[in-house]
């Protein structure tokens, strides 16, 4: 089977085999048992949403690679206690971004559109020149949201993925290779400009954080089988071929965020930190609820609503 491949996902994963070989080499029990704790991380809300994202990605990155980078010669009962710490807060981690990812695609999009659809002619003609007219932010239906965002394409270049870091990752069973063999040949394909749409983007983004909490079983449900072969080398192959994926797309959502950011308006809505969003959103809809209340009936209308639902949207961040 052919399959087509981004030169920028298939250096990730280039890069992220050698890391992953070079921790293994470097295993150590007693090390590994110092499992980082993330609440300061979780809970900073004096950062703006872009840079929490950028931290909490790569901050994924480091705790999946520590985890699963493992030499199971020295890998003992204590060492899996300890690794099921490490997927504890790598679910935390998930659940934060795709927050932050829920707010994103919601309340952040809802902000752009706005932006775009001013109707002052100053507003339209800076509008006509600047970086915000050329990106897509689409305002999709519920039964298209509901839809895969995944072609069959992407998870051909998964499954292609998971085979090069079995093949390159001294910490996997080598053994299992005959099953992926028909992935070997690859059709290299250029990487193209990224000017299109960012809501694609986050959905693809959020279904693959979905796919890669699935992964990853609670505490409570790990079981030592986990790290014995070949379960070790298809779970483990699979998580870091999410990983890689996920980064090659956040790679493209930060070529459009560089961009919005040449927008001025675009530029401060991006740039201000949690804790003002919140409190933002917060006054606004007090304006909004006595309002309605000085209407002498007070009424949910579809704006009211859309407000909660950003205010609920934000406070996750």
């Amino acid at each position: 089977m052919r399959v087509a491949i981004r030169q920028k996902h298939l250096s990730l994963t280039k890069r992220l085999a050698e890391e992953l070989n070079s921790l293994a080499r470097r295993f150590d029990a007693r090390r590994y048992s110092k499992v980082e704790n993330i609440d300061s991380l979780l809970l900073k809300r004096d950062i703006s949403v872009e840079k929490k994202k950028r931290a909490l990605v790569k901050e994924l990155h480091k705790s999946i690679a520590e985890a699963f980078s493992i030499d199971k010669s020295k890998f003992s009962k204590r060492s899996f206690d300890s690794m099921k710490k490490r997927l504890h807060n790598i679910r935390r981690i998930i659940n934060k971004l795709r927050s932050i990812n829920y707010y994103l695609e919601t309340a952040f999009l809802q902000d752009l559109r706005l932006l775009k659809s001013e109707k002052t002619p100053e507003a339209r003609k800076f509008l006509r020149f600047s970086a915000l007219s050329k990106i897509k932010i689409n305002d999709e239906s519920q039964k298209a949201r509901q839809k895969s965002s995944l072609g069959r394409d992407e998870l051909e270049a998964l499954e292609y993925t998971a085979y090069k870091l079995i093949r390159n990752a001294a910490a996997l069973d080598k053994k299992i290779l005959k099953e992926y063999a028909h992935k070997e040949v690859t059709v290299m394909v250029k990487e193209e400009t990224e000017t299109g749409d960012l809501g694609l983007i986050l959905k693809k983004e959020s279904e693959l954080l979905e796919h890669l909490e699935a992964k990853l079983p609670p505490p409570k449900a790990a079981t030592i089988a986990l790290v014995r072969e070949p379960i070790f080398t298809h779970w483990a192959a699979r998580v870091f071929a999410l990983l890689s994926y996920l980064e090659h797309i956040y790679y493209s959502e930060s070529i459009l965020f560089a961009k919005l950011k040449k927008n001025k308006a675009a530029k401060m809505r991006i740039s201000r930190k949690i804790s003002d969003l919140a409190k933002e959103r917060s006054k606004l809809l007090r304006i909004m609820e006595e309002k309605s209340l000085s209407m002498k009936r007070f009424k949910l209308d579809s704006e009211l609503k859309r407000e909660l639902h950003s205010l609920a949207a934000t406070i996750s961040l």
